[in-house]
């Protein structure tokens, strides 16, 4: 118990020491830091739409060469209905 008491004094004491910024350094700071991540924020998100529409342009450039030098198969999706599905259960021999 005395060593927790001793460190409590000594972190008070150390406290004591601190030069504590004023209150308008402190909203300065403050007003930095919001502004500094709202660039950086804008920054990432004007990367990412770049680099997402540059991809999606890419992979369209892809997937028109592709489609036409399969003799124009079409990138619509396919129907399956249930009953076109069959399964052979007869085990092997």
């Amino acid at each position: 118990m005395k060593k927790i008491v001793k460190f409590v004094k000594e972190a008070l004491q150390e406290l004591s020491k601190v030069t504590w910024p004023t209150r308008p350094t402190v909203i300065r700071l403050t007003i930095g830091v919001i502004l500094v991540s709202l660039l950086f924020a804008a920054f990432i998100g004007l990367a990412d739409l770049g680099l997402s529409n540059g991809l999606r342009g890419l992979l369209g450039l892809i997937g028109k060469t592709s489609t036409s030098q399969q003799g124009g198969v079409s990138s619509e999706p396919i129907q399956i209905n249930p009953g076109d599905i069959q399964v052979d259960t007869t085990p092997e021999q």
